[in-house]
């Protein structure tokens, strides 16, 4: 926590004071920065009682690993700062006693304001005016033998506070230096990054656990503001499109008439059947037998040569492709959380075996009608150093003589600033080095804050008889937390921490000439595999060439916005078939 701009923004609310202006909000950690991220991760991710959600663009297993030093760290820190305390009330009891007395003196007569109570209802009559003077004196009578007791507790109060307040900032400055230490050991100069925590042996099996489940091709949805979508592949997902055309047969020939005007090369096309023709009659047609796993086989094969060839410029890097299989919210819960044990090896290794690598098998066999779970080709391109990631989900239905090739895109987006930190080098580490004990400073005023708001509301309980009922109240609130912290339903790390889309102009235009790419090279393979098996492709072409050339990016109720990959914009009426992007 920046202590330091915390008090600047301190000074910032007493200037907007003076000049009438709104008063500006002090700065604060959130729930995507430091211990709340941390306690989030190891709740929703380490120790959850389900299977990660596969991780994309970065890795897990580092992360967690760090997150684990950071929750020790965290315990040390309490434990060392607790140690403090108890050391300075031993040494300076009667000053430990004395700061407790004139904190609660503090809040009750002067923020609460009863003393100022006290005093106007005094001087509002002549009786009450007698009374707190009555109450005064009888108080200083009763205080006056023992005035040597607490002057002696005054001065031995100042000891302690100036012994806890510099031994805390101590523990403070020490534990700021190993953050930065921790954060300097993720340098890019580092090579061997550790992907297990020292001295944890249980957290680096779990880690070692949730590394190999999460290589398993399982990926879940869910459905999110309409729009169906993938867990961990971003939340700005599109809208699914793709052709859907019957597989009607094509009649090959040689046009003469082409050979007269074109350079001697026999060109073949494809045409419809007429209607004298029987469109289902295959052996004259000519189609020959495909499943759907062969035709994204092919697209695989193709979609792999993006990456490579021609010229640096001409391929896409960081790409990938792979298949998964798509499993529903609900039943993401049930599925195996973590491997099992090898039998006959050395401590027995984890065995990396995919439980559903059998479904997988099975379901790119058979009709996808009836089932929850489906297999999909997913084609990657991670862009910007991880920052952008751009999935394009591909899944091939064949039924009753009609094919569905379905692309669902997803962009993963940017992390939020306040989730993204980097290692300091040179002069500012030295900078962040020097000024560590100013802010240690912050965080000793920030630890006495909220001891003193602890010990207030302490004794509210105690005073108003509720010790039980705010006891129960407490007890109650732990349990609620850790229903909380694990509901079953899948999350993803980096999900959680990013933008929900890209917001640089540069990103958005990178992300969707991704897009297009990929589904662009999907759509032409599959044409060219049907027109190997003889299908008419004519209908598909025209389909696809909708979905690649044509988004919509925005609209109300009247009116719609639509774009093209070219850049060009128009303007049209929406109709119940115009599908936004996501």
């Amino acid at each position: 926590m920046d202590r330091i701009g915390q008090a600047r923004d301190l000074m910032g609310q007493w200037q907007d004071r003076v000049r009438g202006r709104k008063k500006r909000d002090i700065r604060h950690l959130g729930p995507f920065a430091g211990e709340e991220l941390v306690r989030w991760t190891l709740d929703n991710v380490l120790k959850a009682r389900k299977r990660p959600v596969p991780s994309f663009g970065f890795s897990l297993a580092l992360v967690l690993t760090h997150g684990v030093a950071a929750h020790r760290q965290r315990r040390l820190r309490g434990v060392s700062l607790a140690g403090v305390v108890g050391l300075v009330a031993v040494r300076h009891p009667w000053g430990a006693l004395a700061l407790v007395v004139i904190s609660l003196l503090h809040h009750y007569l002067l923020k609460a304001g009863l003393l100022r109570a006290t005093l106007r209802w005094g001087f509002s009559s002549l009786v009450p005016m007698l009374l707190v003077i009555a109450g005064g004196y009888l108080a200083w009578t009763r205080l006056q033998p023992h005035m040597p007791t607490l002057t002696f507790a005054l001065r031995d109060s100042v000891a302690a506070a100036v012994w806890t307040a510099l031994l805390l900032a101590v523990v403070y400055t020490v534990d700021r230096w190993t953050a930065l230490a921790y954060l300097a050991s993720l340098g890019p100069w580092r090579h061997n990054l550790a992907t297990r925590p020292r001295l944890a042996p249980r957290s680096a099996a779990r880690i070692a656990e949730c590394e190999v489940s999460e290589r398993w091709q399982s990926v879940p949805y869910r459905k999110e503001d309409r729009i169906n979508r993938f867990v961990g592949a971003g939340l700005d997902a599109w809208r699914a499109t793709g052709p859907r055309i019957q597989l009607t047969a094509a009649r090959r020939a040689d046009d003469a008439e082409d050979d007269k005007h074109d350079s001697g090369d026999l060109t073949r096309r494809s045409r419809p059947p007429t209607e004298a023709e029987d469109p289902w009659w295959e052996e004259a047609a000519g189609i020959r037998k495909f499943e759907a796993d062969e035709l994204l086989d092919k697209v695989r094969d193709e979609i792999e040569r993006l990456s490579g060839a021609l010229v640096e410029t001409h391929a896409l890097p960081n790409c990938d492709i792979f298949e998964t299989l798509a499993v529903p919210e609900s039943r993401w819960k049930k599925l195996p959380r973590k491997p099992g044990r090898k039998a006959g090896v050395l401590r027995k290794g984890l065995d990396d075996t995919w439980p559903e690598a059998r479904e997988m098998i099975e379901e790119g066999g058979r009709a996808p009608s009836g089932h929850h779970s489906r297999r999909y080709l997913a084609a990657q391109v991670v862009d910007w150093e991880g920052d952008i990631v751009v999935t394009v989900f591909a899944h091939a239905a064949l039924e009753g003589k009609t094919l569905h090739f379905v692309t669902r895109p997803h962009v993963l987006a940017p992390l939020k600033d306040e989730a993204r930190s980097e290692s300091a080098q040179g002069w500012e580490l030295a900078k962040k080095i020097l000024l560590t004990p100013v802010h240690a400073l912050g965080d000793t005023a920030a630890l006495a804050r909220r001891s003193h708001a602890g010990l207030v509301q302490t004794v509210d309980a105690i005073v108003s008889g509720l010790l039980g009922r705010s006891a129960q109240q407490q007890v109650a609130t732990v349990l609620d937390k850790a229903e909380q912290k694990d509901t079953g339903k899948p999350v993803s790390l980096r999900e959680y921490c990013a933008l929900d889309e890209p917001e640089d102009m540069h990103q958005v235009e990178d992300a969707a000439r991704h897009v297009s790419i990929l589904q662009s090279r999907m759509f032409s393979t599959v044409s060219a595999f049907l027109d190997d098996h003889g299908v008419y492709t004519g209908d598909f072409k025209r389909q696809a060439q909708e979905v690649v050339t044509q988004f919509f990016i925005s609209g109300d109720h009247n009116q719609v916005n639509t774009g093209t990959v070219h850049g060009d914009q128009t303007q049209s009426t929406k109709t119940d078939s115009a599908q936004p992007k996501g």
